[in-house]
């Protein structure tokens, strides 16, 4: 085998990963561990790492390892402002409360800001302890960089939505510009509902004529879709153009409920 990258994920839903020949440039591997009964970092960490020493394909030397942690503490700062030493004030101004302490900035070229983030200490000794050399980030860089790579996709007013476990992240574009990027947490078709619509309403747009596309792991249930399509007629799920092509073997994957983790090659490093 040629030259191998691994591209990893875990939450509450599982630990999930895919592995990209370099050459080709395609996805060769694609496998998802379901978790059940995790609520905290310390059930994840322990799940996680007995799938890591249990698989030997972890044991392959990747040329390179990169890793996304779900978390809503994140923010975005514009290019002119970023100051590496001033992360956890970025932070601290949006986040009351304890704050974990492994903090990150990740680089989006368009629309030219940093995306700057806290991991748990814990976890991101682990997968570092495991793979040694490893680059992390949260959902909002690859949720971000799937919607800016499209050509003229700021152009037109669109508003996205990434269904994660427990909470969600919402875009939304038009006139050149990424107008807004948030999360909200939601335990029901209700609350995505509530909170969809009043990003549409904050940005005043129409929900019969704005469109919204939809991706994430929760994204195929259903219930999510139909009641977002009830009020906002252009709901579709999102599509993954830019995306590196997925080998014969993964063509039934269904590739937009994993456009973060799919994306995560063409992201840029985290520092």
């Amino acid at each position: 085998a040629g030259p191998c990258s691994i591209s990893l994920q875990a939450n509450q839903c599982g630990l999930t990963y895919c592995i990209t020949d370099d050459t080709m440039n395609n996805y060769v591997l694609f496998r998802k561990h379901r978790f059940d009964h995790v609520y905290l970092t310390g059930d994840l960490i322990e799940k996680t790492s007995e799938i890591l020493e249990k698989e030997s394909i972890f044991d392959l030397p990747f040329q390179s390892v990169k890793f996304i942690g779900f978390t809503q503490q994140s923010t975005l700062v514009p290019d002119a402002f970023f100051d590496r030493r001033k992360m956890r004030e970025y932070l601290a101004f949006n986040f009351a409360g304890e704050m974990d302490t492994e903090l990150f900035g990740n680089h989006l070229e368009l629309p030219g800001i940093y995306n700057v983030f806290a991991l748990p200490e814990e976890l991101v000794s682990m997968i570092t302890a495991f793979f040694k050399k490893v680059e992390f980030t949260n959902q909002t860089t690859p949720f971000l960089r799937h919607i800016t790579y499209k050509k003229d996709a700021l152009e037109h007013a669109a508003v996205y939505v990434g269904l994660n476990a427990g909470f969600f992240d919402i875009a939304a574009t038009g006139d050149g510009k990424l107008k807004l990027y948030n999360t909200f947490q939601y335990t029901s078709e209700q609350d995505l509902l509530y909170y969809t619509i009043f990003i549409y309403n904050q940005m005043k747009f129409d929900p019969l004529q704005v469109p919204l596309f939809l991706s994430g792991e929760l994204s195929s249930r259903l219930t999510y879709y139909e009641i977002l399509k009830q009020y906002i007629p252009g709901t579709q799920y999102d599509d993954t153009s830019g995306i590196p092509a997925l080998a014969p073997g993964l063509k039934s994957l269904t590739p937009y409920r994993f456009v973060n983790l799919l994306n995560l090659n063409m992201c840029a490093s985290s520092e």
